[in-house]
């Protein structure tokens, strides 16, 4: 799942040795860049109406986890600093597992209402039992919930977390605070909250195929029991095998925090009515508009590409490439065909033009000699 976008964890996970080596501040600046990413991204899913967009950029906010636990360690050991490089790769594993049945569950729920907004969805959980309670599954795992695979390994980046920084521990617990909010607003907005009858009667939802329910049922399961898989054992920043211990002081307050999430998106979205969410989206309009449209990033990064980049300097050098450098070697290319088509005569196949040339030559190579003499 998402095996591209995570390339870039496994990629600093592998140069790890470099980092903690050479340019440990380096590193810590990437726990910084993925603090932020962690919580932009979850800031923006709290608002998104495309299912496929919420679980996107819970996927951009996961990566944000895995970086920050790489990011946090101060050295090759485990015991005494190197938890975070464990508890990333942990995290890429257990997400790989829950984040795969969420996509795949959202492909189902797309295949039965024909859409991806969740205006069109709601109540699909009388029409949709495996994937329902699949994706609730996926959901309280993702949030961190005991003894799902999410809380074991996101229990040991908080862990990480507090040891490098009290603020940074404080601001991820937040964070996934706010995942536990977001995708219980996801699963709330699908499978309770209000049915689009009007739709339902044009096209009736239906459960998916065997096909697509057997992996969801597979994926579940390896979702309920894969923390329980001692991953320290196999992978560790220094080669050494490393017994996972669950800090219960970290994971309380990180259950209680995340149990917070789930209860304010239950209040909030769980009636067929929502007017906590239409109230605090009408008072917080210019934020709520804002998130929706993921900040402007986009908008930004369309502007300084096409409008600034493209103009102002890739214009010019395609300009240059194709009259410059293109254009000088057309001309080397016209001047070779010019010379060619000037002397094509010397090679005719007349033997009395091939004596004339051969004697002219011999004659101006003597001139040129007597010449130099």
């Amino acid at each position: 799942a998402a095996t591209m976008v995570v390339a870039g964890v496994y990629l600093v996970a592998r140069m790890f040795p470099l980092f903690i080596g050479y340019a440990p501040e380096v590193l810590h600046w990437t726990a910084y860049i993925g603090a932020f990413t962690a919580l932009y991204a979850a800031v923006v899913a709290c608002v998104q109406s495309d299912i496929k967009r919420v679980l996107a950029f819970s996927t951009i906010s996961q990566i944000g986890f895995m970086i920050v636990a790489l990011g946090v360690c101060t050295s090759a050991d485990p015991h005494a600093g190197g938890l975070g490089y464990m508890a990333s790769m942990f995290h890429l594993f257990t997400h790989a597992m829950f984040k795969a049945l969420l996509f795949l569950g959202a492909g189902c729920i797309i295949h039965a209402v024909h859409s991806n907004e969740m205006s069109a969805m709601g109540g699909l959980r009388r029409y949709m039992p495996v994937t329902h309670a699949t994706f609730l599954v996926a959901c309280l795992a993702i949030a961190g919930i005991w003894p799902l695979s999410g809380f074991f390994s996101k229990d040991e980046i908080l862990t990480a977390c507090f040891a490098f920084s009290p603020a940074m521990g404080w601001l991820m617990t937040a964070i996934a605070g706010l995942t536990a909010f977001y995708m219980f607003r996801l699963y709330y907005n699908i499978f309770w909250g209000r049915e689009n009858r009007e739709l339902h009667a044009a096209h009736r939802p239906h459960e998916a195929p065997l096909t697509m329910t057997l992996p969801l049922v597979f994926l579940a399961a390896v979702t309920l029991v894969g923390g329980a898989i001692p991953f320290g054992k196999f992978v560790s920043s220094d080669g050494m095998p490393y017994t996972i211990h669950i800090d219960w002081r970290v994971a309380g307050v990180s259950l209680c925090v995340v149990a917070a999430g789930i209860a304010l998106a239950t209040w909030m979205y769980l009636r067929e009515r929502q007017p906590v969410a239409d109230r605090l989206a009408l008072r917080f309009r210019g934020l709520h508009r804002a998130a929706y449209n993921r900040f402007y990033i986009d908008d930004v990064y369309q502007f300084v590409t096409h409008k600034v980049i493209f103009r102002f300097v890739s214009t010019p050098i395609a300009w240059f490439d194709r009259h410059v450098v293109d254009g000088f070697m057309n001309l080397l290319a016209r001047a070779a065909g010019g010379a060619a088509y000037a002397i094509r005569d010397m090679q005719s196949g007349s033997v009395q033009r091939y004596c004339i040339w051969f004697l002219g030559g011999a004659l101006g190579f003597t001139i040129i000699l007597l010449l130099i003499r």
